[in-house]
Formats: structure tokens, sequence, C-alpha cells
């Protein structure tokens, strides 16, 4: 999807500059059917251009147009210079040239030479002069054939059948003064009979129809890649997915073969603009600065989550056994006190019966007392361990406690989760925000191609003085031109029938081209977009899943830290029931260790009991009742403290677990936190930060050396320039 949205970039690029160059000038059929075309003749039907004068401009301006006659091979076999000086103010013009042969082609304004340097009549109106040179050329061009596969020069190609490949290679040797490297874009243009030519294809260009022929169009920018990968280190791996060629290559079966000329066009003109301008780099480095803290925000909070939920996990056990222990102790304590009540009822049956026979009811009484000794001693045992039990569970509340207190200040303090979740939230809603600003740019692009359409049809408009308001017209009127030339009338005598001179025709006939090039463009445009509107929604749905999910993130912290909260409070609860519990065991313990010693001295005295028996035979058969109810109270009781130690136990058990899931869960995000940050969020802001800034500086430099490339054959300091070279390829036997 990345590799096909930066092509539909270069083909807004290549509109642009075909707008501003005119490849489609010139009237490409009557040239290529007119076997005796001269250089000059093709550089006046290629020098007008349809542009706005700069008014503010207070130097003369040059432009010049290089023709070059090319061999089989490609190699220069003529070069002949055209240049236009438009001047300003009314004093001799001052003009430089390596120029031989020169010539004033349109007025009569006179020169002189000295050293190389011109200076011109000036009369008020621009001088159109042409001359020749040997200086090679700043692009090489190298033409080779293939014939199935086989190679073929020029020459013997003529009348051939079979599978022809035609390679134009471009070597950019361009250099000018602060600059190694002068950026060059070249554009070939041909037109094949259809008649000789079928499956017409080209690897970096396009292939168009017209009536029974072929246009191809083919593109380069020789030397460019490679002068990125050297400038632009850190944008290799994308550079790589950009298509830069050096070269183009037309592919077709070709039968009883002959070609016409076809044409080149070479330009360092790229763009005049700077990207600074158009570029709010304080405003990148700010939103990646956020990104970065963000990032490394949350990997601080996820490592603050992960050691207090591993504090909590290395709390938990004492918890565990705390409780169980409890439990413990309390199912012994539970056995004693059932065996004791049984003991006081067998006591108050047998001091019934016993009461008849003092010696054998003080005898079975000695027995429960004891039995009695024995059950509170396992009393006394049992209320140690709960003692014990209750001391471990109040110090694990504490821990635990301690542990939640901890995460939660992972989430509340400066660059915490909170704010991670924050931050992570505003960059993918900014991020979100560029793609759509972006999307919106690519689409409004045809219209931007109308609003260049129209704009030429304005300048045809009043350089027809008002006759030509339409396209239909202005295509009406150049097609019946042209038709009466090929049929053999003269161009002047044509022109002159509509009501034209020469200079108004080539102006209308480049504009002509000129909008037929941009509506073929306009329309491969429009088709790209709608043959990708899928991915493009899908990209944009994405941003919006990628921004509505980072939302969702930063809600669900919140729910954690609300819930570590509600937590925190339940965990204090916890410690301070669990150290009165532990208060209560104390003394438990305590009472336990009286009834101990109580049994002991009531097992003592049940000797004393035995001999006064008829004096206690009254109160103790009052008493004993009384006795035996209690017992059996307190065995409840304790039965009762023993299965809600069990069900505490359970639970405690179950919430341990718990906690051995949080630590995991939270080991987790932190790993995943930490693998986000370096793989992901680090390779970004490593790609822009501080290095984005020199990589705008490197790019304006390279357009900067294409703008100060403004003559092949010289130019006066004094002097604005603007340089194209047309190349012409030779044609390939006899046309008809």
């Amino acid at each position: 999807m990345r590799t096909r949205v930066k092509q539909i970039i270069c083909m807004v690029v290549l509109a642009s500059m075909v707008c501003v160059y005119a490849l489609g000038t010139t009237n490409t059929r009557a040239v290529l059917k007119d076997p005796q075309v001269s250089p000059r003749q093709m550089g006046n039907l290629l020098a007008g251009k349809v542009s706005k004068k700069d008014s503010k401009s207070t130097k003369a301006k040059k432009t010049e147009t290089v023709y070059i006659e090319l061999n089989g091979d490609g190699s220069v076999d003529k070069t002949t210079v055209s240049d236009v000086i438009d001047p300003k103010g009314n004093g001799p013009i001052t003009d430089e040239s390596m120029l031989k042969n020169i010539k004033n082609l349109k007025g009569d304004e006179k020169y002189t030479e000295e050293d190389g340097k011109l200076t011109w009549e000036n009369k008020g109106k621009s001088i159109t002069y042409q001359g020749t040179t040997d200086a090679k050329p700043p692009i090489e061009v190298s033409i080779s054939y293939t014939l199935d596969g086989k190679d073929i020069s020029a020459k013997d190609l003529e009348g051939q059948s079979g599978e022809l490949q035609i390679q134009y290679k471009f070597k950019n040797n361009a250099r000018t003064k602060g600059h190694d490297f002068v950026p060059f874009v070249v554009l070939g243009g041909f037109i094949l009979d259809g008649e000789t030519f079928s499956n017409v294809v080209v690897d970096n260009g396009k292939v168009a129809d017209y009536d029974e022929s072929k246009i191809v169009l083919g593109y380069a920018v020789p030397g460019l890649g490679d002068n990125l990968h050297k400038t632009l280190k850190t944008a290799q791996e994308y550079l790589n997915k950009v298509d830069l060629p050096d070269q183009f290559t037309i592919s077709a079966d070709v039968e009883n073969c002959t070609m016409s000329m076809g044409l080149i066009i070479a330009t360092s003109n790229l763009a005049d603009f700077n990207i600074k301008d158009s570029i709010d780099l304080s405003n990148i480095k700010s939103k990646i600065n956020k990104l970065q803290a963000g990032a490394d925000a949350l990997v601080d909070g996820a490592n603050q989550l992960s050691d207090g939920s591993q504090k909590l996990a290395t709390a938990s056990p004492k918890i565990k056994k705390g409780t169980s222990d409890l439990h413990s102790g309390l199912k012994k304590l539970k056995k004693g006190a059932k065996k004791n009540h049984k003991g006081n009822k067998k006591f108050h049956k047998e001091l019934k019966k016993g009461l008849s026979s003092a010696q054998s009811g003080a005898k079975k009484l000695a027995d429960g007392a004891n039995e009695l000794a024995k059950g509170a001693k396992s009393v006394n045992d049992g209320a140690k361990k709960v003692n014990k039990g209750a001391g471990d569970l109040d110090a694990g509340s504490k821990d635990l406690t301690g542990g939640i207190a901890q995460i939660l200040n992972g989430f509340e303090k400066k660059g915490g989760i909170n704010d991670g979740s924050k931050a992570l939230k505003k960059g993918a809603k900014d991020a979100n925000d560029g793609v759509k600003q972006f999307i919106d740019m690519l689409q409004s692009t045809p219209g931007t191609l109308d609003d260049q359409i129209a704009s030429i049809m304005s300048q045809v408009k009043e350089a027809s003085g008002g006759q030509i308001t339409s396209e239909a017209q202005l295509n009406g009127l150049i097609e019946g031109i042209n038709a009466a030339v090929k049929g053999g009338t003269p161009l002047e005598t044509a022109v002159a029938a509509q009501g034209l001179n020469v200079s108004t025709y080539y102006s209308l006939l480049q504009a002509y081209y000129s909008i037929k090039t941009l509506n073929n463009v306009k329309q491969s445009i429009s088709s790209l977009i709608n043959d990708h509107a899928e991915e493009i929604e899908q990209l944009s749905n994405g941003m919006d899943s990628l921004e509505s999910g980072s939302s969702d993130l930063a809600d669900g912290l919140y729910q954690a830290y609300m819930g570590l909260n509600s937590l925190s409070q339940g965990a204090s609860s916890l410690s301070d029931g669990t150290g009165a519990l532990k208060d209560g065991t104390n003394t438990l313990s305590k009472g336990t260790q009286s009834l101990k010693d109580g049994a002991d001295t009531l097992n003592q005295g049940v000797i004393t009991l035995y001999n006064g028996v008829k004096v206690m035979k009254v109160k103790i058969g009052a008493a004993s009742p009384q006795l035996v109810e209690a017992s059996g109270t307190l065995a409840k009781a304790i039965k009762q403290a023993c299965d809600g130690s069990k069900t505490l136990a359970d639970g405690t058990a179950t919430f341990c677990n718990g906690i051995d899931t949080l630590a995991d869960g939270t080991k987790t995000l932190k790993d995943g936190a930490q693998k986000l940050n370096e793989e992901g969020i680090r390779k970004i802001t490593s790609l822009f930060g501080d290095k984005a800034e020199k990589a705008i500086d490197k790019i304006q430099n390279l357009l900067d050396a294409g703008s100060s490339y403004k003559s092949f054959g010289g130019i006066s300091k004094d002097m604005d320039g603007q340089v194209k070279f047309i190349f012409k390829t030779p044609e390939i036997g006899e046309r008809e």
C-alpha cells in the first residue's frame, strides 16, 4: 500500500513538470512525418511554453533550449542551442555564450563579442538567437536494441520482425558551483505506428492509444537514487521501496521494422520552493517527543506495577499459612470442647447415680476430673496454635497493604501509568489526524489538475483575443490547421486563414498538447485512486481502530486504578481485623492456660470432694446441670469458630492464587511495554528526531542544486536563466 501511494505522488510531480515544460507542445505527429525537419524548426516548435511573466524580477531572463541530434547508439551527432533573452530596462544587454555561428533569428539587433562576452542592442523586445557547440551535454544517453533476445544495431534493424526491446539509459554528469550533484528529470516521447508495432509496453512510463498509433512516454531520474542513498542513510529502508530509475525500456512485437524519430527532454528545474516553509518541523519534533515520553512512562509504570505485584505474591504465602494454622488450631480446640462437653454430661449422669453411693460416686468424679484435665490441655495447645496463626495473618495483611500502595504509586506518580496512557491516547489521535490530512490531499489532486487546465484555457482565451473559450474550440482549431499543413498547405497560409499569426499558433499549439497530457495524467491518477480506494479506506479505518483502541486502553487502566483503590481500602480493613484477631487469640491463649491449671487443681481437689461428698451432695446436685449446659454452649461456639476459619482459609487460598495470576500478568505487561518501546517507538523516533531537520536540509540542497543549473551555453551573472535539453533520436528505415 505504501509503495502505491508513493507512485501516485510521483505521478503528481510528473504532471506538474509536464505543465511547466513543453513535452507535449510540439505538433509531434507533423514533425515525425516530415523527414526534412531541422533542429532549428524543432527548436521553434518546442521553445515556447505557457507561463506567467515574473513581473517582480529586476533581472533580464535567458531561456535556453538545447537541441541534440543523436546517433543510433545515443552518441551526439550535432548540438544546436536556441536562446531567448527577455530584457529589463533600456540599456545594452550584457550576455555570455560559448556558442559558435551565432545568428539573430527574429529581430535585427546587433551584438559585439569579446572573450565570450556578448553585448546586445536593446530595442525593448525579446532577442532570439541560435548557435552551435561541440561541448558534451550534462546528460549522457545510451541506446541499445535486442531482437528476439539478441543484440542488434539501429542500422541493421530496418525491415526486421520479432520481439523488439529498445533500452534508453541515462548518466547524469551535471555539476554546478557548490553542488557535487545536480538532479535532472528525463522524459521521452515516441509515436509508434500501429501497423508496425503491437503489444507495446514500457517499464518506467505509460503507453496511450492515439488514432492508429501508440504514444509511449518514458521517464528516468538518473543518479538521483544513488545520491539519496548516500545523503539520507537513515531512510534507505524506505528509499528502496521508491522507484527512481536511471533508464526505461520499450518492448513490442515488430513487423517489418521502421520507426520515426523520438524526442527526449531533460530538465533540472524540479521545483522552486522552500520545503521548510511547507513542513512544520517543530510540530513533528513535539509529537515525536510526546510519543517517546509516553512510551517511556508506560515502561516505567509497567515496571513498578510488576515490582509491586511480585512483592504482593511474596507476601501471599504468609497469609495463606496463617489462615491454615488458625483453622488447624480451632479444629483441635473444637475436638477438645466436644470431648469436654461429653465429659460434663457423663459427670452429671454419674453424679446423680453416685450421690447414693459417695465412695463410688467420688471415684467416678475423680475419673471425670482426669478427663477434664486432658481436655483442658488440648484446648490450651489449640489456643497457642490459633495465636501463632493470628500473628502470621496480621503480618501478611500488612505486606498486602504495602504492596497495593506501591501499585497505586505506579499509577499516580508523575510520568506513571495514568500519564503514560493519556500520552498514548493523544499520540494515536494525532497520528490518525495526520493520515486523514494525507488522504484528503491525495483525493484533491485531480481537482488541482483541473485548475491547471482552467488556467491554461484562460491564457488561451487571452492569446486568441477571446476567440477560443473552450477545449473543443481549441482542439478543432489546432487539428484543422495541422490537417491543412499535412495536406500540403504552408503553415503561414493555414494559420492566416484562421485569423492568427504563427507566434500565436505556437502558443495555442503548446496549450493544446499540455491540456491533452494533463487530462491523460488526471485520468491515470483518478484510476489509481479508484483502484486502491479499498486500501486507502482500510488505512483510514485502521487508524480509527488504533485511536479507539488507545482510548479503550486508557479507560481500562483507569478502571484498574479505581479497583486498586478499593482493594487498598479492603486491605486496610483486613489489616485492622487481623490485628484485632491477634489480640483476641492472645486473650484466648491466656484463658485456656488458666483452664488447664484449674483442671489440674480440680483433679487434686476431687479427693477433698470425696471426703466432703455428703456436704456437697445438695450443692453439686443443683450446680451440675448448669455446668453441662455451659460446656455445651462452649462447644457450639468453638465449632462455629472452626467452620469460619475453614471458610477464611479457603478464601485466602483463592486470594493468593489471584495474586500469583496478577504477578504473571503484570510481568507480561512489563515485557510487552519494553518490547513496544524498543522495537516500535524508539525505531520511529530514531528515524526522525534530530535527524529529520538534517534530512530536510539535504533535500532542500538537492532542489537548490537543480535550480542553480541555469544555462548550458553560458549566462551573465546579471541574468536569471532556465535551460532544458531536447534530444532527437534517429529514424529507423525510410517512411512514406
